[in-house]
C-alpha cells in the first residue's frame, strides 16, 4: 500500500487564487476547501511561504489569512529539508545548459520559497507541489519550480489538477 499523498501548495497559488480566480470576499468556498484539505491532513505549506504572504500591509487578506490560528501547523517548518536544499542548490549550480546568475540568485534566495518548497518534498517523498509555474527546461533566465522538483525526483502539479482530484461540487473536499 503506498502512502498518502500530500500537497505543498507555493506562494503563487494562493496569491493568484486570492487576487484573480477566488476572491475570499465572494469566493469563501475555496478557502474553506483549503482548511478541510488541511484538516483532513493533506493540504500544508511551508515557513518560507508564509513569510512571503507576510510581507504584505497589514490589511492584506493573504497576511491575515496566514496568521490565522487554524494554520498554525499548516506552514511546516523547512530546517529538516536543509541538506536537500543544498542538493538543488548543487544542481541549479551545475546544470547543463548553465542558468543565468540571477536566475539562480533568485531561486537561490534562501528566503524565497521555491527551492525550499522542492527540498521539503524531496526530504518527505510522499509530497506534491502544487504551483501555477509551468517547465521551462530550457530557459537559462528563470529556474521555474516544476523543473527544479523533477530534478529532484519530486511531482509538481497546478491548482487544476489538484481541484479535479479533491474538490467537487462547489469545492467540496474529496480525499
Amino acid at each position: 500500500m503506498s502512502a498518502k499523498k500530500l500537497y505543498l501548495i507555493d506562494t503563487d497559488v494562493l496569491v493568484v487564487s486570492s487576487r484573480i480566480h477566488y476572491d475570499p470576499g465572494f469566493c469563501k468556498a475555496f478557502w474553506d476547501w483549503i482548511d478541510v484539505g488541511f484538516d483532513s491532513g493533506m493540504f500544508f505549506s511551508i515557513d518560507k511561504v508564509k513569510d512571503e504572504l507576510s510581507s504584505g500591509h497589514e490589511d492584506d487578506v493573504l497576511k491575515q489569512w496566514s496568521k490565522r490560528t487554524k494554520l498554525k501547523n499548516f506552514f511546516l517548518p523547512t530546517k529538516v529539508a536543509t541538506s536537500k536544499w543544498a542538493d538543488i542548490a548543487n544542481w541549479a549550480q551545475t546544470k547543463t545548459p548553465e542558468y543565468l546568475p540571477a536566475a539562480k540568485a533568485k531561486f537561490l534566495n534562501v528566503k524565497s520559497a521555491d527551492a525550499w518548497l522542492v527540498a521539503y518534498s524531496a526530504h518527505h517523498s510522499n509530497f506534491e507541489i502544487v504551483t501555477n509555474e509551468r517547465a521551462e527546461p530550457n530557459s537559462r533566465k528563470d529556474i521555474k519550480l516544476p523543473d527544479a522538483a523533477k530534478a529532484q525526483g519530486v511531482v509538481a502539479i497546478n491548482l487544476a489538477q489538484l481541484l479535479k482530484t479533491h474538490a467537487f461540487n462547489n469545492f467540496t473536499f474529496r480525499p
